[in-house]
């Protein structure tokens, strides 16, 4: 019955692989944590059973520009979906919720935040067959990208008359977040499955140290002979727009995103980059997930993240169409003290909010921690895919002596070409 509905609602003939497992796990009612590669096809996992289970799909995510996409792709499908999000006026959560009330929606996407108001009492009135949880990592502290308003999503669960098939799906999670996830997702008894960290069409490079100019004229090189389009990640806002007018100056059609900018601009930027008006986005971290773009061919990061989790998140933007790309990281000795400052302004603005200094200092010490991993992975004399194999607990692939796709193993250390 599955492979008829994934031929007739979306074209396919056959499964990517581990999407049937899960798929037939929570279509047996069982809880399900799934951690799959970016590209792996995690979406489907869910909206699939949500054609066979009676009732609605619940699909909580944090990332608003991909809700529209997915739901738009749904509606064109045949499938009668929606998204309610800060982005809608009161009117229109109002008629969507009634939608929801009467039935008339298969799968709803919400933003965890709005389980901190009065919407969550209205989920008590909707039949929840599936609660979808995406970015499931987001729940952990443990992890690269903590948000507060996951930790309200078990709470909510419970409380619902019966409680719904609870499936987490997330790209990057260590066995600890993995382990955090179940535990704070309250998942009962379920079936965990991790399909590989693995991208073997991304090609990993580090440089040795830079400093700023020569940085920059590094990323103008590599931007003019790589194939595009690509994504350029910096740490400021105003290295974003500097770095931008560089590249456009001299001769690659460029654009900056940032936080700083306003919500219309920052629209129009991503639609401009998506559309391939310009065929290189430079951006910090506000930039980048859940966008939906196959084809980009190359990553950049001009400075270096403060964890392997973000780094490898961000490298993932790259090559989601299976086809070759490459992942470059460019370092200085500024980055280490850009990522600590980082760190020691979130300790300082966590204990003026009023948490707990022991809490706060916890979590700046594990953010230490993985600081450390993510300079070991810069500075190693060794393959680079397998220090990020190994950070993820991916057994299977881990062991192989060559991988044929980094700095390391292809004989260019200090080079990329």
């Amino acid at each position: 019955m599955i492979r008829n509905l994934l031929k007739r609602y979306y074209k396919f003939n056959a499964f990517w692989p581990g999407q049937e497992e899960i798929i037939q796990s929570i279509l047996d009612g069982r809880d399900t944590l799934a951690v799959m590669p970016t590209g792996g096809g995690k979406s489907l996992c869910y909206q699939l059973p949500a054609l066979v289970l009676e009732g609605i799909t619940l699909v909580i995510s944090p990332l608003i520009a991909l809700m529209k996409d997915q739901v738009d792709v749904l509606k064109k499908r045949g499938v009668a979906a929606a998204f309610i999000n800060s982005s809608l006026t009161e009117k229109e959560v109002k008629k969507r919720t009634n939608e929801a009330l009467k039935g008339k929606i298969k799968v709803l996407y919400i933003a965890p935040e709005r389980l901190n108001s009065a919407f969550s009492s209205v989920l008590r009135e909707i039949p929840i067959s599936l609660a979808a949880i995406d970015e499931a990592h987001c729940v952990s502290t443990w992890g690269h990208d903590f948000r507060p308003d996951y930790r309200v999503i078990k709470e909510c669960i419970d409380s619902l008359p019966k409680r719904p098939i609870v499936a987490g799906f997330t790209a990057t999670a260590t066995p600890e977040v993995r382990q955090d996830i179940v535990e704070r997702l309250g998942l009962k008894k379920p079936q965990i499955f991790v399909r590989g960290f693995d991208r073997p069409n991304l090609r990993f490079f580090t440089s040795g140290w830079l400093d700023e100019f020569t940085r920059d004229s590094e990323v103008l090189r590599l931007a003019k002979s790589l194939p595009k389009p690509g994504i350029v990640y910096v740490g400021k806002r105003d290295k974003a727009e500097e770095l931008a007018a560089y590249l456009t100056e001299s001769g690659v059609s460029s654009i900056s995103y940032h936080a700083g900018l306003k919500a219309g601009d920052r629209t129009d930027i991503q639609e401009a980059f998506m559309g391939g008006k310009v065929s290189v986005i430079v951006a910090t971290v506000a930039f980048g997930m859940g966008i939906d773009k196959a084809d980009v061919r190359f990553v950049i990061h001009a400075g270096m993240p403060g964890t392997l989790e973000r780094y490898y998140q961000e490298a993932g933007r790259a090559g989601r169409d299976s086809k070759p790309a490459t992942c470059v990281l460019l370092h200085s000795g500024q980055d280490s003290a850009l990522q600590n400052y980082f760190i020691n302004k979130s300790y300082e603005d966590s204990i003026e909010r009023g948490k707990p200094e022991d809490e706060a200092a916890a979590v700046r010490d594990l953010k230490y921690q993985k600081l450390k991993q993510m300079e070991k992975y810069v500075m190693a004399n060794s393959c680079k895919r397998r220090i990020i194999l190994d950070y993820f607990g991916d057994e299977k692939t881990r062991k192989e002596e060559n991988c044929h796709g980094c700095d390391y193993c292809l004989g260019l250390q200090g080079m990329v070409q």
